[in-house]
This record gives C-alpha cells, structure tokens and sequence, in this order.
C-alpha cells in the first residue's frame, strides 16, 4: 500500500505511476519532480495536511518520500 506522500504525488504527477521510486529517493535530485512540481507538492500537502515548509526544512535537508512520510505523521 502506498504511503499518504505517495498517494498525493501519484494523483498529483500520473506519469510517476510509471516510474519505481524508492522511498528514500531524493525526489529533487533525482530529478523526479522539478521545481514547479516541487511546489505542487507542497501546497497539496499544506492544504491537506497542514504541512510546514519551514519545520520540515529545519529537520530535514532532502524531499524524499519517507522523510516526508515522517514528518506528516
């Protein structure tokens, strides 16, 4: 089952239903989401989970699914 971070990006970005990401893949790096994708993400996961940049930024220094995951719980 996938993950509440996986689940948004595969509803946001349909053409990742494609590609294997691993949870711990930097999701910037690996240029799977560039950076107007990036900020998709991030207002989808501020509406629906009242995410914060800021914090996140502050505990993590890379955009994979699992820190993400982390952070949201």
């Amino acid at each position: 089952m996938l993950s509440k971070t996986h689940q948004t990006l595969v509803k946001l970005f349909p053409r990742l239903k494609k590609n294997k990401i691993k949870t711990t893949d930097d999701l910037v790096k690996k240029a799977i989401l560039d950076s107007m994708d990036l900020v998709t993400l991030i207002t989808r996961l501020k509406k629906n989970y009242k995410f914060d940049i800021d914090k996140y930024q502050k505990k993590f220094n890379k955009f994979t699914i699992k820190n993400l995951d982390n952070f949201l719980k």
